[in-house]
Formats: C-alpha cells, sequence, structure tokens
C-alpha cells in the first residue's frame, strides 16, 4: 500500500504541476491547449541544463525558463493580436514536438546518450515510515513543492487582493478595466506562470522520474492535466484531487498484468478515464464567463 501511495504521488507530480498554472491563467479568461507543448519544452531545456551543469535546480530553473519561453509566445500572438487561443495552442503544441524533437537528435548524434543529474529523495532513510515515509520523505523535492503550491494556489484565487483582481478578469474583463485592473498585463503575468509551472511539470519527467528525454515524453499528460482543470471545477482542491484521481489512472495501467489483457487497451486506460471525465455534466459550469474570449481596450 504504501509503495502504491509513493508511486501515485510520483505519477501525478507533473499533472499538478501543470494543472495548478493553467487553473491560474483560466481564472484569468485565457485557455491554454498548448500546455502539452510548453511541458515537452520545459522537459528537453531541463534535460540538457541538468546535464551540462551536473545540477538538477539549474535543471528545475531551466525547464521553468523554458515552458514560460514558449507561453510569452503564445501570449504575444493571443493578448496582442487576439489571435485564436486554441488554434495558437494547437500550433504551439506542433512547434514545441518538432523543436525538441529535432534539437534532441542533433544532441544524440553529436554525444550520443547523454544522462542528466536528477533528484534524490528528500529522506530515503526514512521512506520506510509507515504512510508519512512514502508520501514525503520517498519524494523528490519538486513532488512536495507540488504539494505545498496547491494551497497556496488555493489560498491566492480565493483569498487574496491580487486572486480577486485576476478571477474579474477571467469572469468580465470589460469591467475590472473599468475599475483600474490592467487587464492585458494580469493575463501576460498568468501566462507566464502557467509556462513556469507547465515547464516545471515537464522537468519532473527528465531530472525526478528519469535520466533522459525521450521524444514526447510527456505524451499526453499536458491534456489530461487540462482535463483536470475542468474536472476539478477550477478550484484548486477539486485540481489536486483530479490530478491524483488520473496519477492513480496510470499508476494501474504500469501495475496491471499485461499477460491478460491486450497492452493497447491497458495503455488506452488514463486517456479514456480523461474522456471519461470530460463527459461528466454538471448543473453548472464553473468555468470563468470570459474564458477563451479576447479582450480589447
Amino acid at each position: 500500500m504504501d509503495a502504491a501511495l509513493e508511486a501515485i504521488l510520483r505519477i501525478s507530480t507533473p499533472l499538478l504541476l501543470a494543472a495548478l498554472g493553467e487553473l491560474i491563467l483560466e481564472r484569468a479568461g485565457v485557455i491554454n491547449i498548448g500546455i502539452e507543448g510548453a511541458m515537452l519544452g520545459g522537459a528537453f531545456c531541463a534535460f540538457v541544463a541538468a546535464w551540462q551543469t551536473g545540477c538538477p535546480w539549474a535543471g528545475a530553473a531551466a525547464g521553468m525558463a523554458g515552458g514560460a519561453m514558449l507561453m510569452a509566445l503564445f501570449a504575444f500572438v493571443t493578448l496582442r493580436f487576439a489571435a485564436d487561443q486554441i488554434v495558437t495552442g494547437m500550433a504551439l503544441n506542433l512547434a514545441a514536438l518538432g523543436l525538441t524533437g529535432t534539437a534532441n537528435l542533433a544532441l544524440t548524434q553529436a554525444f550520443g546518450r547523454v544522462q542528466a543529474a536528477t533528484f534524490a529523495p528528500l529522506a530515503d532513510s526514512l521512506r520506510h515510515v509507515p504512510v508519512l515515509g512514502p508520501l514525503l520523505f520517498g519524494q523528490s523535492a519538486l513532488t512536495l513543492f507540488a504539494l505545498l503550491l496547491a494551497p497556496l494556489v488555493w489560498f491566492y484565487l480565493e483569498k487574496s487582493e491580487r486572486g480577486l483582481e485576476l478571477r474579474a478578469v477571467g469572469e468580465n474583463p470589460a469591467a475590472a478595466e473599468a475599475s483600474g485592473i490592467n487587464v492585458l498585463l494580469c493575463r501576460w503575468k498568468a501566462c507566464l506562470v502557467a509556462g513556469a509551472l507547465a515547464g516545471l511539470g515537464g522537468a519532473f519527467l527528465t531530472i525526478s522520474q528519469t535520466a533522459f528525454f525521450a521524444d514526447n515524453c510527456t505524451r499526453g499528460r499536458g491534456f489530461v492535466a487540462l482535463a483536470a482543470v475542468v474536472l476539478g471545477r477550477y478550484n484548486a482542491w477539486g485540481v489536486t484531487a483530479a490530478c491524483l484521481f488520473f496519477g492513480s489512472a496510470f499508476y494501474a495501467r504500469d501495475a496491471f498484468p499485461s499477460t491478460r489483457v491486450p497492452t493497447d487497451l491497458v495503455e488506452m486506460l488514463p486517456y479514456v478515464l480523461t474522456l471519461a471525465a470530460l463527459c461528466v455534466r454538471f448543473k453548472d459550469s464553473a468555468a470563468p464567463a470570459a474564458l477563451g474570449k479576447p479582450f480589447a481596450r
């Protein structure tokens, strides 16, 4: 049981980091389908930085920077020129997939298969302590950061003045602008934060879960994180629960005995559950009223 909890938390970490960033962005009225691309860019930047410096913290910082830069491009196109957010996000995914794949091929041809520095468990000697051992001490610092980030995001969105301004921008940007809030600046900052957290989620895959970068290593986790925001009804606690649910689905896929069921069906499990979660109907929509709608002064 302890091993299962440890694995579920580890698998859920990149989903939670990316989903909390997406939550902040969507509460500001911007929908980012390109979260998968931001995670992929962050994963590659983190891998290269951790390999070159031998320091996983440098990799984490580079992953956040890589995701933020990709989202800065997204923000420039959608906020400056009011381009369609869905189309721009899909273009970002394709661009990140092509760029990281090409760069990884060049890196492999030049240096062969290289290995990045990775995070060690916080206190490996204490990981066998019942319950708290696998939940805290057997995890890397990024997992602990993701768990601490959830209540911080909740407090920011629900209890702080800046969070109130951001929610106002997502609900009624015209009224928010009339009250003195700079709507575009608020959305720009939300884009950068979302990109940094998505990049950190991607970085987790290459400097904490593994020590290597593989083409398309995110494998749809960005879209799963996007679904977690919807299933969590745009609330930090709900998003956290949804990420743990999807993390459990990934764990069940890996732990399922492959001898009895075709491998392709087992691989589909997390994504089938993702689609099923998106089909859940609630009595009222919790989405911000201005979500996905461009704003012009």
